[in-house]
């Protein structure tokens, strides 16, 4: 693949450290689909620079979410922040780390015979089962949290640029998932391999994807996000904790806020 233009950072796109923090969260999929990881302050006013971004967060919206209008995004935001792909992944590991020997080679074998006869979902489901027998890429202790991080900081990054979203929502959904983040890894390092199984275990494959020399790149380059900005939460900065109803299944972070206590 062509190498796409690194990243920068332009300093008048953020609100102080935290916010810069926050949106580095998504620099894995922006650098993936060659945006800038910051974007302007103010977009009525940024001219030139911010109309491309503009038409290319809107095709990305619509064809990788189906998304037109703040609703649909609001619901997609939800979504990574309820559930994601990482709850799914999560029970598909346990599952089969449980399996028994013989229930193992009869599935495998089964789904072995539809892959050869070109069904793309058994040979998807044939890759993630032979992953988790490899432990691939550490998939068996895997979080799967950073998959969806990357994207709902994208999500939230575009919905802010066509104006779906204020920058105040934005700040408080971005901190949200920032506090969960620096609760699960420990590292940008940490933070980015847990991309990279959540990934492949999305696609059903790895050896052909662009992700690791990306994720290199993130890592070396001094103009790196992950370079310049420092991996965790400010202790100083508050975030409104939201969180799932079930607090096993991991973080929530969301748009809507709690509702408030009646009064006594």
């Amino acid at each position: 693949m062509t190498e796409p233009p690194f990243l920068y950072l332009d300093d008048a796109g953020y609100r102080g450290e935290p916010l810069r923090s926050a949106y580095a969260l998504g620099a894995c999929y922006n650098l993936y689909h060659e945006y800038p990881v910051d974007l302007p302050l103010d977009p009525e006013t940024a001219g030139r620079r911010f109309r491309p971004q503009r038409d290319r967060a809107e095709g990305w919206l619509r064809r990788d979410w189906s998304v037109e209008d703040r609703v649909d995004l609001v619901a997609a935001m939800g979504w990574l922040g309820r559930d994601g792909h990482r709850r799914d992944h999560r029970a598909l590991v346990r599952r089969y780390c449980a399996l028994p020997g013989p229930a193992w080679r009869e599935r495998e074998a089964m789904l072995a015979e539809h892959a050869g006869a070109g069904n793309d979902s058994a040979r998807t489901a044939l890759w993630r089962m032979r992953a988790v027998e490899r432990d691939l890429l550490g998939c068996r202790t895997a979080c799967f949290l950073a998959f969806d991080a990357a994207r709902a900081a994208q999500l939230a990054r575009n919905g802010y640029v066509l104006g779906f979203l204020s920058l105040d929502e934005v700040r408080a959904y971005l901190f949200d998932l920032a506090r969960e983040v620096s609760l699960s890894f420990a590292s940008w390092q940490d933070y980015g391999r847990d991309f990279v199984v959540g990934r492949a275990f999305w696609a059903g494959a790895h050896e052909a994807e662009p992700w690791d020399p990306l994720m290199r790149r993130l890592d070396t380059e001094i103009d790196s996000p992950w370079r310049r900005i420092l991996f965790g939460f400010p202790e100083d900065e508050t975030s409104r904790g939201v969180t799932s109803a079930d607090t096993r299944d991991g973080p929530c972070w969301t748009l809507e806020t709690a509702p408030a206590a009646a009064a006594s």
